[in-house]
């Protein structure tokens, strides 16, 4: 994920520097490929908005995903992508 000087300031504008400072590179290179080979084409824009998820471990986010594709059924693709409010269900226990 290229991530150049405009998602900077949207990050900065939707988070605290202290959140921004936790993201791990690493994880977030992960999480993003394992969206994209779902084809959650729109992971980037997950990412500026929920980074909060992004900074779960790998597997925690997978997981908490997982639980909303079962949730949204086979065209989640398409209903998250219309509602980018669905992602909240990844924060239900």
């Amino acid at each position: 994920m290229n991530i150049d000087e405009m998602d900077i300031k949207v990050l900065k504008e939707n988070f605290d520097d202290e959140t921004i400072k936790e993201i791990d590179v690493e994880n977030v290179a992960e999480i993003n490929k394992y969206l994209l080979d779902n084809g959650v084409y729109y992971a980037k824009d997950l990412f500026l908005s929920s980074l909060d998820l992004f900074l779960l471990p790998k597997k925690e986010f997978i997981k908490r995903f997982e639980k909303l594709k079962r949730k949204l059924d086979d065209d989640f693709v398409d209903k998250l992508g219309e509602d980018s409010s669905l992602i909240e269900i990844m924060y239900e226990d």
